[in-house]
């Protein structure tokens, strides 16, 4: 498997890129409510501009799903083509999350979408590899 390339499929595994797909939504949103329970823990202990940062990257984190998911819905059949034609390489996928999250982020006049949504779909490829490795059909 190469950055660009993986092996063709003859059908799209649906059941594993929805699971993947699953797992890369919620993943940001867990690791913001575990940022949000640190705070909660060690929130007096910390210097006021450390608390406000882990406060405001918590927050983030946790209302992440809310534009991911819409990204996802878009990102999914783009991915399953991808999939299909062997093209869903480690490249493919970030370049496809950077173009949905950026429309979504022009749309939402959120700019960091972009780099969040290639996060997200890097996160989707590699669930995807770990549920499925992709061998040739």
């Amino acid at each position: 498997m190469s950055l660009i390339y993986s092996p063709e499929q003859l059908q799209t595994p649906w059941r594993d890129l929805l699971t993947a797909a699953v797992v890369a939504v919620l993943l940001p949103a867990a690791t913001g409510v575990l940022c949000l329970g640190l705070l909660r823990l060690a929130g007096p202990a910390l210097p006021p501009a450390q608390g406000l940062a882990l406060w405001v990257t918590g927050t983030a984190l946790m209302l992440s799903p809310l534009l991911s998911l819409a990204g996802m819905i878009l990102a999914l059949p783009v991915a399953s083509l991808l999939i299909r034609l062997g093209w869903f390489g480690w490249l493919p996928a970030a370049a496809t999350g950077l173009a949905i999250g950026g429309a979504i982020g022009a749309m939402a006049d959120f700019a960091p979408s972009a780099v969040s949504g290639a996060m997200i779909l890097l996160i989707l490829r590699a669930v995807l590899g770990i549920l499925r490795p992709m061998r040739p059909a």
